[in-house]
């Protein structure tokens, strides 16, 4: 019985971390558990029935079977069905410590189950006098275009104005000579088999090491009717201009003016070439290489701004600073 308890006592203990747990001690010595639900700490209670008889009368022995029955309380029988109630359990008892299995003594209390182990390498060993199998190339990232009727096509048309034909994640790019840049957007704007009627993006690249061609500028083109992206590239030289793109896609309007202020490239054909971004005297182009990462006083802020000190009690900010601190 001792064991049984035990048992009993260790599966609330696993199941509620938190329970309270009521130890009463019966006249023969055996420790009855029971657990009355959640709490904050558990208390144990001890009750011993008081003797009122007066002393030196005589007390009639009962056995201790019937003294178990005297003393503790009659429990209702799990067989008994008057006393289940509407839901068909027991008193005290809910569906989630029926569905628990009582755990033996032998079972750790308290203790994590075990992770499962982890699967066994897929890495084989070759055996003597086997060859060991290639290591595995990473994705190519760059590759040629060799397949592809269209840009077959116009690498027909144009010959060797298309210097270059890549496919780069899936996006298709050809970089092209500057003196046939405006005729090869032409054919992608009106060919019918193209129609890449959409100007996406116009940016550059500066690659100061790159001796005469030291700016790529690449336009973004799309086609709606084909559902199609293409990429062009031309290089240009620092002290040469490019040509514009602005009669073939008027949106490049202002795309190419903000290349000619970030970078100081000129394109050539352009109705309206001016700075876009900074005013119109200021020095320097910001996006080129050879341009200081970090803000500097120049002759435009020397000539446009006024300097003055202000006189200011900094008492409240330093109080300010301690606080949030």
């Amino acid at each position: 019985m001792l064991k049984a308890v035990r048992s009993e006592a260790q599966l609330f203990h696993h199941k509620f971390s938190r329970a309270e747990v009521l130890v009463s001690l019966s006249l023969c010595g055996q420790r009855r558990v029971g657990c009355r639900g959640f709490c904050d700490k558990a208390e144990d209670t001890m009750t011993d029935e008081p003797n009122d008889k007066p002393a030196g009368e005589e007390t009639e022995s009962v056995p201790s079977d019937q003294a178990d029955k005297a003393k503790t309380p009659s429990q209702p029988s799990a067989t008994t069905p008057a006393n289940k109630d509407k839901t068909g359990e027991l008193p005290g008892q809910t569906s989630a410590s029926v569905a628990e299995p009582k755990l033996s003594p032998a079972d750790p209390v308290g203790d994590k189950p075990a992770p499962p182990k982890a699967p066994p390498k897929a890495d084989h060993k070759p055996v003597s006098g086997e060859k060991p199998a290639p290591a595995k190339k990473g994705p190519v990232i760059t590759s040629d275009i060799t397949d592809d009727p269209f840009i077959e096509r116009i690498r027909g048309r144009f010959g060797d104005a298309i210097t270059e034909a890549v496919a780069t994640l899936g996006q298709q790019i050809l970089r092209v000579k500057k003196e046939s840049y405006v005729d090869v957007c032409r054919f992608l704007h009106d060919e019918e088999d193209a129609e890449f009627k959409m100007c996406v993006d116009v940016t550059a690249i500066h690659w100061p090491d790159r001796k005469g061609e030291e700016f790529d500028v690449v336009l973004f083109l799309y086609s709606v009717t084909k559902n199609r992206r293409l990429r062009l590239k031309v290089a240009v030289a620092d002290s040469e201009a490019c040509p514009s793109v602005t009669g073939i896609w008027a949106g490049a309007n202002w795309m190419e003016r903000e290349i000619y202020d970030m970078f100081g490239i000129v394109f050539e054909g352009h109705p309206d070439l001016r700075r876009i971004l900074l005013p119109p005297d200021w020095p320097g182009h910001p996006l080129r290489k050879e341009y200081p990462i970090g803000y500097q006083d120049n002759e435009w802020t020397d000539k446009h701004l006024q300097y003055r000190e202000i006189d200011y009690d900094t008492s409240l900010i330093d109080v300010k600073y301690a606080e949030r601190r």
